[in-house]
């Protein structure tokens, strides 16, 4: 019987997004990875430069990506070489990073991989497309960058899993950052608010941030944004607004979970939490722990 996450990633291209460096994506995606073999040979890269032993931020080992017989990786060909796998290249793509041209391969022998990503959204749309379209590959799971949820636009009908790593250290913020994004997921499609003809509409388009809230005109009804990464406020800002008017999106993007990792905070506190600020995603914690 599949589990519940395989059945999430199945046939679905997902993101995997970190409120931080070293929140865990990486981890996540070999757990992700594992449960997705079970069924179907996935396809995986990241977003960017991930290929360094150390996080070039604190200096710390990174986990190593382990791809099994089957796989379909997309990284640099000096990734390819540097590896102790073996692959059978498939496609190269025309996309040059400093650490070499972006390729597609297949596993042919597991070992472990250092990815290497595309360095903007269009690049990671079209190698999407491609996979998709030529490669008949429907199982694509992207180590996003950590704190930016904006390369999930770039895939219609995409999902993303928020991986939190909640510590004493910044547990408000971690916090304010989950009711955000709970609050923005409860946000509808604009064709799913009720009376939408009797209301006025003005569209922001682009970012939306603080310096724009002064554009919204006082009779607007309905606030209406591209999509969910758009916005760059903050929880109270979102409140305070969402008491004036509603707030509708032209693309949506669906939030499979969040995925907790507890460093040192109790499940029970957690939980706590989470009841008293009305947060009812669902929940991962620590899945790969067990």
């Amino acid at each position: 019987m599949n589990s519940a996450i395989t059945n999430q990633l199945i046939n679905k291209t997902t993101f995997l997004v970190g409120n931080k460096k070293n929140a865990g994506k990486t981890t996540f995606l070999n757990y992700a990875l594992k449960k997705v073999r079970e069924v179907v040979h996935p396809a995986f890269f990241t977003i960017g430069i991930d290929g360094e032993e150390n996080d070039l931020i604190f200096n710390t080992p990174k986990p190593k990506i382990y791809t099994e017989i089957g796989d379909f990786v997309v990284t640099s060909d000096l990734m390819i070489h540097k590896s102790d796998a073996q692959f059978e290249i498939i496609h190269v793509f025309p996309y040059k990073t400093v650490l070499g041209r972006l390729i597609l391969v297949k596993t042919i022998r597991s070992g472990t991989i250092e990815l290497v990503g595309s360095e903007d959204n269009s690049q990671l749309a079209e190698i999407v497309h491609y996979l998709k379209t030529h490669e008949h590959i429907n199982t694509i799971i992207i180590d996003g960058a950590a704190s930016r949820t904006t390369q999930v636009a770039s895939v219609k009908n995409s999902c993303f899993y928020y991986i939190v790593k909640l510590d004493q250290k910044t547990i408000n913020s971690d916090i304010n950052k989950l009711k955000t994004i709970s609050l923005i997921n409860k946000f509808k499609i604009i064709d799913q608010l009720d009376d939408i003809e009797n209301k006025t509409i003005f569209e922001i388009k682009g970012a939306f941030t603080e310096t724009k809230l002064s554009e919204i005109p006082k009779n607007c009804n309905v606030l209406l944004l591209q999509d969910f990464t758009k916005i760059f406020l903050d929880y109270s800002e979102l409140v305070n607004l969402t008491k004036k008017l509603e707030i509708a999106f032209k693309i949506s993007y669906k939030l499979v979970s969040f995925v907790i990792i507890l460093k040192d905070v109790s499940k029970e506190d957690f939980r706590d939490i989470i009841y008293k600020h009305n947060i009812k995603e669902s929940i991962l914690f620590n899945p790969y722990e067990h």
